[in-house]
């Protein structure tokens, strides 16, 4: 349906099911407005169906659901600017999900929009410090400085970005959010802050703490601002909310960033020191392997800041710094998750994204790896842990010391050795940091999940393995008719769903039990795990897929817990829908194909 119609539909709807007046809320699922209603009895069903638009209704669950399609995100946007409601995708899951599990969910989602100017960003810097070692280029020519802008300009601007992202995740205005990350960067003032007297806001004093390169505070800022915005929108009339809230979110938002974040993090940042470093001094070996498995951690929440002074007074009055030495193990281990995640890959653009990491890792420069890699799947965080926190141990245990500011990653072995001669720091160094890169790299070769499975001989591969049904023995009156689209059922084997075909992710579900694909070619597929899966809220779903993900014929788009739902009262038949039949009559070919088969 054409964006232009949207209005019209959603005018037509909202009427249909008794006015505003008559709703409560409204979500959205895959294909389903859901809307709880004060007075079910109002709606005319009949008539509702006749709306161009609306392919079906189905009352149950105390939700007045209308069938709409794959593009149903867009119409609830419409239906919620004529009813000033939050219409987001049905996120009821994260209510009953852990707190660990909502934080990098909300994360990944405000991290992955800016992967591509990140890794491409660690590509350049690779090649930059390569060509100022080899001397080839001067760190001071303009040429360098250039290019190490565009390499750098997305982490140091990094709350900016993260601010923008944030703003629609927390469903407030993304361009005040990314405001607040600009403020906290904001040269002039960073200078000012930053200077032997400091400043004061209102008597206060403001923390020195740098805000480039961090996600958290720009994270934690947005969160706040998105309250603020809603509780302004409350008592600001609506005819000025456009200048004001904005005012009194950047006028609230900004200096609590500066004032209560900031501190914050400042004393998150020394008690973490305090303890390391105790732990340490009690215990090397032990301090060792807490370093050697979570620096890079410390260095991702922006909360390693208090370690940097020791690390130069340990260098600059005992000449070498044997914490230095482990944390540059940490690197190693990062490149060698890259490494097995790119060799375990068969889809050639993940297998260069870890390739790829791998070798900006090796470079010294390990955000990009995190962002795109570890991140977003924690066990293989998981396992740079083991492989660093190993390395780290065993180095510290030989005593090895750090002898010079350097380089990270390949450009951290000079350094490693003493003026006096090669010793234990040297070789320690080399051997720990292999140690380190060999074992990440077989626990993520291990750990990761390859994204491409078994083809079959057929021209779209299965997306769900187990016995194939007639669409109208779906146990769902609206996937069994002709409502959303022509296809059939699954009653699965195994609970891995495969892309059938090249091309892209459409739409995905919140509750993770289904998504939308788009075919090369233009076809539309809906893949709907189970029968009323979506009051599972997520649980027993893994999604890998996201929104505009670019897929191969074979990924694995997600999977499932065929106890989990079956134990919940579900039934796990899986439907797979042409949205577009009319268009691809080759896949009922297909189709019929594996009815006889």
């Amino acid at each position: 349906m054409a964006k232009q119609n949207y209005e019209a539909l959603a005018e037509a709807v909202i009427a249909a099911v008794g006015g505003a007046e008559n709703i409560q809320s409204v979500t959205h699922c895959m294909t389903r407005l859901r809307f709880v209603l004060k007075d079910d009895t109002i709606p005319n069903t009949e008539h509702i169906k006749t709306i161009p638009g609306v392919k079906g209704i189905m009352n149950q669950g105390g939700q007045y659901q209308i069938i709409i399609g794959t593009h149903v995100d867009a119409v609830c946007d419409t239906v919620q600017a004529r009813l000033h409601l939050n219409c987001e995708q049905n996120a009821s899951s994260s209510k009953d999900e852990s707190l660990f599990n909502r934080l990098f969910k909300t994360i990944s989602g405000c991290i992955m929009p800016m992967l591509g100017p990140m890794i491409a960003g660690g590509v350049i810097k690779g090649v930059l410090t390569i060509l100022v070692t080899a001397g080839i280029l001067d760190p001071a020519s303009g040429t360098y400085q250039i290019f190490y802008a565009a390499a750098d300009a997305c982490l140091y601007f990094m709350p900016v970005i993260v601010g923008f992202s944030a703003g629609k995740v927390f469903n407030t205005n993304p361009y005040v959010t990314a405001t607040i990350g600009a403020a906290l960067v904001y040269p002039s003032l960073i200078e000012a802050i930053s200077s032997e007297t400091g400043i004061m806001f209102l008597n206060l004093p403001v923390s020195t703490t740098s805000y480039a390169n961090t996600f958290l505070p720009i994270l934690l800022a947005s969160y706040i601002a998105s309250w603020i915005e809603k509780g302004a929108k409350k008592i600001i009339p609506q005819i000025i909310q456009l200048m004001v809230v904005p005012a009194i979110v950047l006028g609230i938002s900004v200096p609590l960033a500066f004032l209560v974040i900031g501190p914050v993090m400042s004393m998150i940042s020394n008690w973490m020191s305090v303890a390391v470093m105790g732990i340490y001094n009690f215990a090397p070996i032990l301090g060792g392997l807490v370093l050697g498995a979570f620096w890079q951690v410390f260095v991702m929440l922006g909360l390693h800041a208090a370690f940097i002074p020791i690390l130069i007074n340990n260098l600059m009055s005992m000449g070498s710094d044997p914490i230095n030495a482990i944390l540059g193990i940490t690197v190693w281990a990062i490149a060698g998750v890259s490494l097995g995640y790119g060799l375990k890959m068969k889809d050639p653009e993940q297998k260069s994204v870890g390739f790829g990491n791998f070798a900006t890792a090796m470079c010294g420069v390990t955000e990009p790896a995190i962002y795109s890699i570890l991140l977003p799947n924690m066990k293989l965080f998981a396992c740079s842990w083991i492989g660093g926190g190993i390395g780290g141990a065993i180095l510290s245990a030989l005593g090895g010391r750090l002898y010079a500011m350097s380089g990270d990653g390949l450009f951290r072995i000079p350094a490693m050795i003493n003026p006096a001669g090669l010793d234990i720091s040297f070789y320690g160094f080399l051997a720990c940091a292999l140690l380190a890169l060999v074992i990440s790299a077989i626990c993520a070769y291990f750990v990761a999940k390859r994204t491409e499975a078994v083809k079959e001989n057929d021209e779209f591969l299965q997306p769900v393995k187990g016995e194939i049904i007639d669409q109208k023995d779906i146990p769902d009156a609206i996937f069994a008719s002709d409502a959303l689209g022509k296809g059939y059922g699954i009653r699965p084997k195994e609970g891995i769903v495969y892309a059938p075909f090249d091309g892209e992710v459409v739409t995905v579900a919140n509750t993770k039990h289904s998504v939308g694909l788009r075919s090369a070619n233009g076809m539309e597929l809906l893949i709907h795990v189970g029968i009323d899966t979506v009051k599972l809220n997520g649980q027993g779903f893994d999604m890998k897929a996201r929104p505009e993900m670019k897929i191969k014929r074979g990924d694995i788009l997600f999977t499932f817990d065929m106890d989990t739902i079956e134990k919940a009262g579900y039934d796990p038949v899986t439907a797979v829908l042409v949205m577009n039949p009319d268009d691809h009559p080759e896949y009922f070919e297909h189709t019929q194909f594996l009815m006889n088969a």
